[in-house]
């Protein structure tokens, strides 16, 4: 590995323990009675709310959404903290008890793991060029350019971009803190997500499991943290014995094993490095679920804010998430007032403070988004139950272990709601889905979105559950505690496989390192459509270009992705998902035809103004594309560049 990753690395990992410290005051005084002061919050608290104080305020026009915009905003965070930590007595305020001190150690060590480790791994392969890769980087590079928001799309000139993504948003922010190129900090914002998702799953499934001897807490934290991150589901298991060993086990299978469904976990988000929205709010529900357990226990109104936050957080980033922790939080209500009947004004109270936060929250985005959703309708088909026990059997039984092992009380709340949810979002795919674009696979995106966060919440109990049982100071039967530790202990190494299997197939083994630029790959590649990549970067004036439209996983539209200069009309299909018909797809594919093969040069020009086109691209894709009349091409504009059989027009 070349010293300038090693030191790329290093130079992120002090600004991101920088960044921790930032917002250290603040998390510590509000999360002060968690095991561990709310530590692993911190890094998530700065770059998050950096990102919510910019979006809103550039969402109103104001041209903040720069380098210089992101300083100032950090200056005041680091203002809040001071006066904060002052307040509270300077910085004697910020001292932590041994015990604190050890849990703090273990959640900065998995951070650096997650971030050494999967930009490490990134290394091998880090190209941005298959899968959501082009979309999600598409999305990354709009953000950074933009100094106003709502940011256009790069695939539809002149439109707004019509997702769910403010997760690249803070992505995006994120890259500005490192001060690395977007290429290569696409791939570190993968590396910092893991790390704080390690980190803080740590912290939820040491406090689940409740465990007074701190070293039984730290065992089911740590196997909570890497369930929940890396490992697999089981199906890997059930390859095992079906087929007596792994030869030609495919890591891929494990998500699509029921036919014409999605059924993926964050370990195969981390494997595969699409930068998308399920991934990015991996750490914001993992946070959200540690808020839940706080407010479980303390009732706070500040926690029911920061739950409002993350709610709006959640419905610009992955709008599935609401739906799914919405039901958790109704859930938990519900046992609660079983519990204690008179709860129930209380939780009214608490869902309105949240529901006011959450619109606070994501009123910007809500302005400017239109709904691509076609509503609820029932399934025609169900999934075998073979194929639902080989996937979901042994996270349900650790979830039953896991309910058995917890008494009455707050901390049975927790337990059961996680339990009980786990199983409504197994089911509910089962009997309706939300309907899409896709007709031959119906139900697959939301079985996929729901079954995500069943995985995220198996794998924070599979801690919990080996954090009580290795408690002594828990009464229980030794016949019930060490069969319960064995099953439990099966889940986790047969889960853990699915990592060691799926990083070597999909990175080649591990032979050849290549750095952590994720556009590399385009000099060998396209060279050409590269060296007009960088002629843009250099030379764009504001206007939009217009490049051959292409299909969805192909690598068309490269140029407008990387340069950040929005096209015509990109992706077809995915376009036609984000603007809820193929209308104005056909429309302006229609328009771009009209450039590449028109005669008339009135018409051409009336396009290329409507679009407010500065650039016109001709080489081998729009040549595959289109008969290019390349006189009347000319005729409007100049070659600014060329290499070979491509070229680049600027519109006079």
């Amino acid at each position: 590995m070349p010293i300038a990753d090693l030191q790329i690395i290093l130079r992120v990992y002090l600004i991101s323990f920088l960044l921790q410290l930032i917002s250290f005051p603040i998390t510590k005084r509000i999360f002060s009675k968690l095991p561990d002061v709310g530590y692993p919050l911190s890094r998530l608290v700065t770059t998050l709310m950096a990102a919510l104080i910019i979006w809103e305020l550039a969402n109103l026009g104001l041209p903040i959404n720069s380098n210089l915009g992101l300083w100032i905003t950090t200056l005041g965070l680091i203002s809040i903290n001071l006066w904060l930590m002052f307040k509270d007595g300077g910085i004697k305020s910020l001292m932590i008890s041994r015990e604190e001190l050890k849990l703090v150690v273990i959640e900065e060590y998995l951070f650096l793991v997650g971030l050494l480790g999967i930009a490490l791994i990134r290394g091998f392969l880090p190209n941005i060029d298959n899968l959501e890769k082009f979309m999600d980087f598409g999305f990354v590079n709009r953000y950074l350019l933009s100094p106003t928001l709502p940011a256009t799309d790069m695939w539809q000139a002149g439109k707004s971009i019509n997702y769910y993504s403010f997760g690249h948003y803070w992505s995006s922010i994120v890259i500005r803190y490192f001060g690395t190129s977007a290429s290569v900090g696409y791939n570190l914002v993968l590396s910092f997500i893991a790390g704080l998702s390690l980190s803080i799953a740590f912290s939820v499934s040491y406090f689940l499991s409740g465990a007074k001897k701190q070293m039984a807490g730290m065992v089911g934290g740590l196997v909570g943290a890497f369930t929940t991150v890396l490992a697999g589901n089981t199906h890997v298991a059930w390859y095992i014995i079906n087929n007596r060993g792994l030869m030609n086990y495919w890591y891929a299978d494990a998500t699509r094993f029921i036919h014409n469904t999605i059924h993926e976990f964050p370990g195969y988000s981390f494997v595969v490095a699409d930068l998308h929205g399920h991934l990015i709010d991996l750490p914001m529900v993992l946070a959200f679920i540690l808020i839940i357990l706080h407010w479980i226990n303390s009732r706070k109104l500040l926690d029911e804010v920061m739950m409002g936050i993350l709610f709006g957080v959640m419905m610009m980033t992955n709008t599935w998430d609401v739906a799914v922790y919405g039901l958790l939080l109704i859930i938990s209500g519900l046992i609660m007032v079983i519990h204690q009947p008179s709860n129930l004004i209380r939780l009214i109270k608490t869902a309105g403070v949240m529901l006011l936060f959450m619109v606070i929250t994501a009123l910007p985005w809500f302005m400017s988004f239109q709904s691509i959703s076609s509503g609820i309708k029932m399934v025609s088909e169900r999934s075998p139950l073979w194929q639902l026990a080989v996937l979901w059997t042994g996270g349900l039984i650790v979830s039953f272990i896991a309910v058995l092992t917890e008494k009455r009380g707050k901390q049975g709340v927790s337990i059961w709601s996680l339990a009980i949810c786990i199983v409504l979002l197994i089911i509910i795919p089962e009997l309706v889905y939300a309907k899409d674009i896709y007709p031959d696979h119906p139900r697959a995106n939301t079985m996929f979105k729901l079954t995500y966060q069943a995985s995220i919440m198996i794998g924070l109990l599979a801690g919990s559950v080996l954090g009580k049982l290795f408690d002594s100071e828990r009464k229980l039967f030794w016949w019930w505690r060490w069969p319960a530790i064995i099953i439990t202990g099966i889940f986790f190494i047969g889960t853990m496989i699915f990592p060691v299997v799926a990083f070597p197939n999909f990175y080649d083994n591990f032979k050849t390192y290549r750095g952590l630029d994720g556009e590399k790959w385009l000099a060998t590649q396209m060279p050409r459509r590269y060296e007009v990549i960088k002629y843009l970067r250099e030379n764009a004036d504001g206007r939009n270009m217009v490049e051959a439209v292409g299909d969805s996983y192909t690598n068309f539209n490269a140029i407008s992705v990387f340069s950040g200069v929005p096209t015509i009309e990109g992706w077809r299909v995915h376009e036609w998902l984000w603007r809820g018909g193929y209308e104005i797809v056909s429309k302006r594919e229609a328009e771009v035809t009209e450039i590449y093969e028109g005669i008339d040069t009135k018409t051409v020009k009336d396009i290329l103004k409507k679009y407010n086109v500065g650039w016109i691209v001709v080489g081998g894709d729009e040549r595959s594309m289109y008969s290019v009349n390349e006189d009347l091409l000319l005729s409007i504009g100049k070659k600014v560049f060329e290499d070979g059989e491509t070229y680049l027009i600027k519109v006079n």
